[in-house]
C-alpha cells in the first residue's frame, strides 16, 4: 500500500494555550485511517497525556498521497 498523509483530531486536547501543543490534533504518514489513529492514541497513552475520553477519535481526514493523481487533491512527496 502506498502512504498517505492525515490529519487526526481527538475528542479533547485540540485547542493550543500560548506555548502548549495541541497534542489531541496531529498530522501522521500511514497507510489507512485506522494505522493513523492508532498511532496517534499509542503515542497519547504512552506519554498519558489528557484524560481517556479525549485521546478517543474524533475524525481522521486524508490531506494527502503518495500518487500521481490523488483522489484527494493533494500530494504526499516521501
Amino acid at each position: 500500500m502506498r502512504k498517505k498523509l492525515y490529519h487526526v483530531l481527538c475528542s479533547g486536547m485540540t485547542t493550543r494555550m500560548a506555548g502548549e501543543t495541541a497534542h489531541g490534533s496531529a498530522y501522521v504518514v500511514a497507510e489507512d485511517s485506522e494505522e493513523a489513529y492508532r498511532k496517534v492514541r499509542a503515542s497519547l497513552d504512552k506519554r498519558d497525556l489528557g484524560f481517556s475520553n479525549e485521546r478517543e477519535m474524533y475524525r481522521v481526514e486524508l490531506m494527502a498521497e503518495n500518487t500521481d493523481y490523488p483522489p484527494c487533491g493533494h500530494s504526499l512527496y516521501t
